[in-house]
């Protein structure tokens, strides 16, 4: 979509420029500054927007957005809050748009449900998508300034790290399908109890319309916050029997990276395959069918373009390493994804070893040590052979591990770097999962094996 400044201006309330140009996309970093966008001045901790004006004009930006009066070599908009302003934008160019807009968060699988529910809807006309990290108040318009007439639908990450930070997201996407992937651990350390994070992400849920639609997990103890946030049709996914799109079959093929999948949908079972590893991947394929369900959509279609989705990089997936398996699932690790991830390797066929690389769990607040010792006790049950850990939390994953009678080696490095002896050490056969928080950056680990890194 294209923008002219003074209509900019217009939207937020504010004096037109002198100069009046086209905007054709939006940006906050200016290294990523294309021809034709407009220049965010964000404020951050420790950056300001404003010192990178220039930057962003070299690099094509077209104008710029701030909150300070400064000289720019290109137009600027003066506003007081470039949030808000952002806000306002976005708002604008959503209420031209007559299609279904679909919101997906959950502390798992957001990103991924995202992609499998945009990969379906693309059976049925043109998609527009949130792209990459863009899921923030920044983000997000950064999406909607990409909406073309063709678009028929709108598929949007939403993101949170706090109360209300959805509930802004909400407020210019206006979404009219809300998706909660799952509720877990993830962002406890910020909101302090999974009660808080329940009502937190069941803001998006009452953000929409009475005629709207809810798609959320059949399992799990705040579906009474969930169900009471929804003002409108609730239709749930899972693996119990009272799911409206019930997970009946999952089989993970890592030579394919791909899980086979089978739901029931009103009595009817549909077959289908999606790239990923894990009983979970076939639950997120069970999120994005609800939708496609309660949207009344062609279920055998969109199932079907579903396998075409891309999983984001670094999620769980299968690389063959020296006639080893490495599941490389290092993008971030809670309790529950992580526990998931375990027990994908435990089931992994081998003739080998079963080799497990953990990385602290981050963001958990005073959950820290009971997280820890949840995989500690996990990786104990799963009689694995080895246990390769790195951070300073995972030494309650050991303890619990050795009360529990693990009977394998267990090792614990100093940095994601000498964790790569555990790769080394590997035997044609083996199968090792790496996994960790993002900020453990266990890249490292698997840069000095010498392993490629997809994505």
């Amino acid at each position: 979509m294209r923008l002219a400044l003074s209509q900019i201006a217009q939207i937020c309330g504010i004096e037109p420029p002198a100069s009046d140009v086209e905007i054709s996309g939006i940006c906050v970093d200016s290294r990523q500054a294309a021809e034709g966008d407009l220049f965010c001045a964000v404020i951050g901790e420790r950056m300001d927007g404003h010192d990178y004006i220039e930057a962003a004009a070299a690099n094509g930006a077209k104008a710029a957005l701030a909150s300070k009066e400064i000289d720019a070599p290109l137009p600027m908009l003066r506003v007081d809050d470039v949030r808000s302003a952002l806000a306002a934008i976005a708002a604008h160019i959503r209420s031209g748009f007559t299609g279904p807009v679909i919101g997906v968060t959950g502390s798992m699988g957001k990103t991924t449900v995202k992609e499998f529910i945009a990969a379906g809807l693309d059976s049925q006309g043109r998609v527009l998508k949130s792209e990459g990290n863009q899921n923030t108040e920044f983000g997000l318009p950064m999406t909607w300034i990409r909406l073309e007439p063709e678009h028929k639908y709108a598929v949007l990450e939403m993101g949170m790290r706090g109360r209300g930070q959805i509930a802004h997201l909400a407020s210019f996407s206006c979404p009219t399908v809300g998706v909660i992937t799952a509720l877990g651990s993830a962002h406890v350390g910020e909101l302090g109890s999974l009660q808080a994070i329940a009502e937190a992400k069941s803001e998006l849920l009452s953000a929409l319309p009475e005629e709207g639609l809810a798609v959320i997990p059949s399992e799990g103890q705040f579906d009474d916050v969930l169900r009471a946030a929804a003002k409108c049709r609730v239709a749930t996914f899972g693996n119990g029997p009272g799911a409206g799109v019930r997970v009946n079959k999952s089989v993970g093929d890592t030579a394919k990276n791909l899980t086979a999948f089978a739901v029931e949908v009103k009595g009817q079972t549909f077959e289908g395959e999606v790239p990923g590893l894990g009983d979970h991947q076939a639950k997120n394929a069970a999120a994005a069918i609800a939708v496609f369900a309660g949207l009344g959509l062609p279920l055998d279609e969109c199932i079907n373009f579903m396998a075409r989705a891309k999983v984001p990089g670094l999620r769980l997936h299968a690389k063959d390493f020296n006639g080893a398996t490495l599941l490389i699932d290092i993008y971030n690790s809670s309790p529950e994804s992580c526990i998931e991830s375990l027990r994908v390797l435990a089931s992994t066929p081998t003739e080998g070893s079963r080799v497990a690389i953990l990385g602290d769990m981050l963001e958990l607040g005073g959950c820290t040590e009971r997280a820890h010792r949840e995989i500690g006790a996990e990786a104990s049950r799963l009689r694995l052979d080895r246990l390769s850990l790195v951070g300073r939390a995972v030494h309650w994953t050991r303890e619990e591990a050795i009360k529990l009678g693990f009977e394998g080696r267990i090792d614990h490095y100093g940095s994601a770097e000498e964790a790569a002896r555990a790769i080394a050490a590997l035997e044609p056969g083996d199968v090792l999962l790496i996994k960790g928080s993002r900020g453990m950056e266990l890249e490292k680990t698997l840069a000095a094996a010498g392993v490629p890194i997809d994505g």
